[in-house]
C-alpha cells in the first residue's frame, strides 16, 4: 500500500471513530475546550419569577397591549432555568446560606456564611469553605464585588468572608480588607470606621473596635471615592484597584437614587466601570453584581421599589451582556438567592379577571385564620423569604448547562468553576 492509500485509510478510520462518539459525549469533549476567560454573575435579591413580571408590567407601563410585546434584558439572554434555593437546615433560606452555596458549592445553615454545616449559627466555627472569588484570585484572575447593599451584607460577604454570624460585620469588613479584591462597590461605611468616629458621610461608626479600615484599603493602593460625583472622575484605564462606599448602610432605592441631589452611582454604572477595570487583566476576571435592595422593597411590601430596583438590576444585566457581546469568552448568568414577599400578581377584580388591572399582594408573613376557607391574616410587620424556586439565566461559554431543568443553587458554582477550568 502506497502512502497517499494509507493517508486515507488513516482519515477514514478516524471518520469512522467520530461518527461512533454518542452525539452527548461529543458535546462534552467540545464543551470542555470553550472554557470562559470572565465570569460576571448577577444575584437579584429577593427575586423570584413574580418580580420579574411585575417589573415587565412596569415596563409596560401596565398597558396591556404594550405588555404583549416587552422584554427584559435578561430575557433575552440564550438558555434559562430554574434553581431550588433551601439551606441546610430550613426550606426557607436566608441570603448567607444561598449566596454560599452559589460562591462555594456547598449547603450550609441559615446565618453562616461560607462555612459548612457543622458551623452553629452565632456559637460555634465550621470549617472554611473556598469561593469561587478566592479560586480566581488564587489562580491570578482579577476580582470584583458590587451591591446596592452594605458591601459587608450576607450576599456580597459569602463570596470573600467566612464566619458563623452574619451579623458580625466587623469581622467581615477586616477580612474584605485582607481579601485583595481588586473592585469593591456599595455601601456599609459604618463597618470601616471606629465606633467612635464619623464616616465619610458623616455618620458614626459602628464597628466594635477603634480600627479605620480605610485608611488600611489605601495603603494597600485603592483609590476610594464616597459620592457619585468622585466615582464618574475615576479613570479605569488609571484605576487597578477601586474601593468606592457611597452610604454608611446600605445604597439609596433607585427611587430615592433618581430623585436625591447627590446621586449614588447605579447599578448598571458600576458595573460598567468594574468590567473596564477588571478586564485589563490578560488573564480575566470574576465579578459578583447584587441588586440586593429588591429584597428590602420585598420586606416592606412595597410594589413600587420592588419594579423599580427590578428594572434598574436588569440594567445592569444589560450592561454586563453589553461587555460579553464584545467579548465572547465571557459567561454571565443571572439568578436570585430567594423570593422574597411571596408576591402574588392577582386581578383587581376577583370575579370577573377581564376587567380592570392586577392588584398584587404579599402572601408571606401571614397565618391562615381557622374555619371552612382559606382566608389569611397579617401576622408580620415585614414580608418573608419564601421556599419557592427561583430564575436562572446565561449567555457565554457554559451557559448551556443551566437549560437542563431544575438546578440546585450549589450547582451555579460548578457551572461557574468549570466554565473558568478550575
Amino acid at each position: 500500500m502506497n502512502t497517499r492509500s494509507r493517508s486515507a485509510v488513516f482519515l477514514l478510520s478516524l471518520a469512522i471513530i467520530a461518527f461512533s462518539i454518542p452525539f452527548g459525549i461529543a458535546d462534552d469533549l467540545a464543551g470542555r475546550n470553550a472554557l470562559a476567560k470572565n465570569v460576571i454573575l448577577l444575584i437579584g435579591d429577593g427575586m423570584g419569577f413574580p418580580q420579574l413580571t411585575l417589573a415587565r408590567i412596569d415596563k409596560a407601563g401596565e398597558n396591556l397591549s404594550e405588555y404583549a410585546s416587552v422584554e427584559l434584558f435578561m430575557d433575552r439572554m440564550e438558555q434559562s432555568g430554574y434553581v431550588s434555593t433551601f439551606s441546610a437546615n430550613s426550606f426557607v433560606t436566608d441570603s448567607a446560606p444561598a449566596s454560599t452555596a452559589m460562591a462555594t458549592g456547598h449547603k450550609t445553615n441559615n446565618g453562616v456564611i461560607s462555612q459548612d454545616e457543622t458551623a452553629i449559627p452565632k456559637e460555634m466555627d465550621g470549617k472554611n469553605l473556598t469561593t469561587i472569588l478566592e479560586m480566581a484570585e488564587n489562580a491570578g484572575l482579577s476580582t470584583g464585588l458590587i451591591t446596592t447593599t452594605r458591601i459587608t451584607h450576607a450576599t456580597p460577604a459569602a463570596f470573600y468572608a467566612h464566619v458563623d454570624n452574619r451579623d458580625n460585620e466587623s469581622e467581615i469588613a477586616d477580612q474584605l480588607s485582607k481579601s485583595n479584591v481588586e473592585v469593591i462597590l456599595g455601601g456599609g461605611l459604618q463597618y470601616f470606621v471606629g465606633k467612635n468616629e464619623t464616616d465619610p458621610t458623616g455618620k458614626e461608626g459602628k464597628r466594635n473596635d477603634d480600627r479605620n479600615l480605610l485608611a488600611d484599603f489605601e495603603s494597600q493602593g485603592y483609590a476610594l471615592v464616597y459620592n457619585g460625583s468622585a466615582f464618574q472622575k475615576i479613570d479605569a484605564n488609571k484605576t487597578e484597584k477601586l474601593l468606592g462606599l457611597f452610604e454608611s448602610s446600605h445604597m439609596q432605592y433607585e427611587l430615592e437614587r433618581s430623585s436625591s441631589q447627590e446621586m449614588d452611582p447605579s447599578l448598571a454604572e458600576m458595573t460598567k466601570k468594574a468590567t473596564a477595570i477588571l478586564s485589563k487583566n490578560a488573564r480575566g476576571f470574576f465579578l459578583m453584581v447584587e441588586g440586593g435592595r429588591i429584597d428590602h422593597a420585598g420586606h416592606e411590601r412595597n410594589l413600587s421599589k420592588i419594579a423599580v430596583d427590578t428594572l434598574a438590576f436588569d440594567e445592569a444585566v444589560r450592561e454586563a451582556l453589553d461587555f460579553a457581546s464584545k467579548n465572547n469568552d465571557t459567561l454571565v448568568v443571572v439568578t436570585a438567592d430567594h423570593e422574597c414577599g411571596g408576591l402574588v400578581l392577582q386581578p383587581m377584580d376577583l370575579e370577573v379577571y377581564e376587567e380592570g388591572s392586577i392588584d398584587p399582594i404579599f402572601a408571606s408573613g401571614t397565618a391562615r385564620t381557622s374555619g371552612p376557607r382559606y382566608d389569611f391574616i397579617t401576622e408580620m410587620d415585614e414580608a418573608t423569604h419564601t421556599a419557592v424556586d427561583v430564575p436562572v439565566m446565561a449567555s457565554g461559554p457554559g451557559a448551556e448547562k443551566v437549560s437542563h431543568g431544575k438546578l440546585d443553587n450549589t450547582q451555579i458554582f460548578e457551572i461557574m468553576k468549570e466554565a473558568l477550568g478550575f
